[in-house]
């Protein structure tokens, strides 16, 4: 006859489907990594990072024969230095007792789940996690004095054209009440912002779900091809078109749904990762109730070059 458990605590196997779900890899909730590649080069005891910013300066001459060494021109860096607190992301994980045993008694049984143990609340710890880190990527956190990419001082913030129909320029300004053209007039402005000096390249384009899928109408009556295969074929190519609910006016601290125009080499951005995802061992309370922390630790996003970065309101 099969045995159960009657202690109940966390088997080697229950730990390990716990640590297959929290390390499995869910691009849809890992947004800011699908944008900025990760700086995990700080130590993992740092409780403050710092970097250096600049813009380049200088330039490149011909000289003649007999030029002397006064005629080379220098290059060089303006900028600065800029630190940064590092901060704790932590969620929990809790079984009580009898919900151990019900799981193992289940699994004994043949009746329980594929894995050892509910899985539920471990993805939704690694989901908690992961749409923290993604806001300290966009918006940060003012209390704690973090910039995101949409609130950095120097970038490019600023309302979309009212070129739209509507009584007002707020109606005029949203892509809903825009034709096809005024759509990509938008992200014309916020290209040629980027790109107009011939420093950055605009790789990204981030837009809510909702505005998303203005991208996917037909151009016009007359032409079916969507508006981002008209992208696509006249030039204003990206090499990412990303969703995330950070563009929306209830997340992004705006006051209106946005776009996020940007360039993402790493010289530009990254997203600092102190130590990834961590599952801390189960700690038992007198009554046998199991506790597990999930932390991760980060500063936030490196910006080097804030100028690279354009945000589009009001769409």
């Amino acid at each position: 006859m099969t045995q159960i458990r009657q202690d109940a605590l966390l088997r080697k196997e229950d730990l390990l489907a716990i640590e297959n779900i929290l390390y499995e890899t869910k691009k849809d909730e890992l947004v800011a990594r699908t944008i900025a590649k990760i700086n995990d080069r700080y130590p993992s005891y740092a409780n403050e990072i710092g970097y250096d910013w600049y813009t380049r300066r200088g330039s490149a001459k011909i000289i003649a024969a007999g030029g002397s060494a006064k005629d080379v021109p220098f290059v060089g860096e303006d900028g600065g230095r800029e630190t940064m607190k590092v901060f704790t992301i932590a969620t929990g994980i809790k079984y009580t007792k009898s919900e151990r045993m019900a799981f193992q008694a289940k699994s004994a049984l043949g009746k329980g789940p594929a894995v050892p143990i509910d899985t539920i609340r471990v993805a939704t710890a690694r989901r908690y996690v992961a749409e923290t880190e993604n806001r300290l990527f966009f918006v940060g956190d003012a209390s704690y004095g973090i910039s995101g990419l949409l609130n950095k001082s120097g970038i490019t913030s600023e309302d979309v054209a009212a070129s739209g129909a509507g009584a007002t320029d707020p109606d005029k300004r949203l892509w809903a009440n825009k034709t096809s053209a005024q759509k990509l007039d938008d992200l014309l402005k916020a290209k040629e912002s980027l790109e107009g000096d011939g420093l950055f390249k605009a790789r990204i384009l981030v837009l809510a779900p909702i505005s998303r899928l203005k991208l996917i109408k037909p151009y016009s009556e007359q032409s079916p091809m969507t508006i981002q295969k008209w992208l696509e074929s006249e030039g204003m190519y990206f090499d990412k078109i990303v969703e995330s609910r950070a563009m929306l006016s209830t997340y992004n601290g705006l006051g209106a749904n946005a776009f996020c125009m940007l360039d993402n080499d790493p010289e530009v951005i990254e997203l600092t990762v102190i130590e990834d995802l961590v599952l801390g061992d189960p700690v038992y309370d007198i009554l046998g109730d199991s506790e597990q922390a999930v932390t991760e630790r980060t500063a936030g996003a490196i910006i080097r070059h804030p100028s690279a970065i354009y945000v589009g309101k009001g769409i």
